[in-house]
């Protein structure tokens, strides 16, 4: 084969090879805001309330795997622990802090709620439900206000474990708004870095690594799904539940089925568990697509 004869097969491969990168990007595009734009009816099966006693105003659900059983945060700074069934276990007040969502370490165990007035972590042992240390979140990222004192604040939380990181995994909090104004404050979702590991002091201080501005309004609960690695997100005033890549893509957008929805844990056991602030807990079998 002559030298021109290589020199244009290699650039027919070359202009090839970038037709289907740039037909791919469209692809993934189009892709990105049919999942923006259209949301779906999430596929569930209803299993019902699992409410035994009412607790006032939950803000906040996590399932913990080690203990089987759901913590519970609510409005008025109390954190409460019941089994899959609904059945109390027990509750502690903590501090009369407006907790607004809780999450936890799969790794230790220990428990995390954020803060709302303080945009703060406080670390929690699950046995005694006793406040071990806090760690405040910087309101900045790359110069930009995201967390506004005495705005809306921080009401959601979930604790991604990476066994590479030296923390142990990231956290991410999604701070409320009610508006999408350029000028108001952003309905956005954050990674956090958090000492866990590199410092024990009983305060510390925690900064955003990353941060994602939603298109739509009102963040009121947060979780992570290891099984399909996405952040789930919940929107009460527009109940919606949003799959988030952890690159800030939103994958998919389902109706949320309830009322007033302020949390969201999974299981892992093919269950969904929704706290709404009426005091009932929904429990869901999880059907979204895999």
């Amino acid at each position: 084969m002559s030298y021109k004869r290589v020199l244009l097969v290699i650039l027919i491969i070359s202009i090839s090879g970038l037709l289907v990168y740039f037909l791919l990007q469209i692809e993934q595009s189009a892709t990105q805001q049919t999942a923006e734009s259209r949301p779906i009816p999430l596929p569930y099966n209803w299993i019902g309330s699992i409410t035994k006693e009412q607790i006032a105003e939950p803000s906040g659900i996590t399932y913990h795997p080690a203990r089987r059983s759901l913590f519970i945060a609510d409005d008025s700074g109390s954190i409460h622990e019941v089994n899959l069934h609904g059945t109390f276990i027990q509750a502690k007040g903590v501090n009369e802090l407006d907790i607004e969502g809780i999450t936890m370490d799969p790794r230790t165990g220990l428990l995390y709620a954020a803060v709302e007035d303080d945009e703060a972590i406080i670390e929690l042992e699950p046995e005694t439900l006793t406040v071990q240390r806090k760690f405040r979140i910087g309101r900045y990222f790359k110069g930009e206000l995201l967390l506004k004192k005495g705005g809306m604040g921080i009401e959601a939380i979930a604790f991604v474990p990476n066994t590479s990181h030296p923390e142990g995994g990231t956290f991410w909090v999604g701070n409320q708004s009610f508006s999408l104004k350029a000028n108001a404050e952003p309905s956005v979702v954050c990674e956090v870095v958090v000492p866990l590991r590199t410092k024990t002091a009983a305060v510390s201080e925690a900064s955003i690594i990353n941060a994602y501005k939603m298109n739509f309004i009102d963040i009121s609960g947060l979780t992570y799904d290891p099984q399909d690695d996405v952040l789930v997100l919940i929107s009460d005033t527009t109940n919606l539940l949003v799959e988030m890549s952890r690159e800030g893509t939103i994958l998919s957008k389902y109706l949320l089925p309830g009322d007033e929805q302020e949390g969201v844990t999974l299981d892992g056991l093919g269950y969904m568990y929704i706290a709404q602030e009426s005091g009932t807990i929904i429990k869901l079998g999880d059907r979204r697509l895999r």
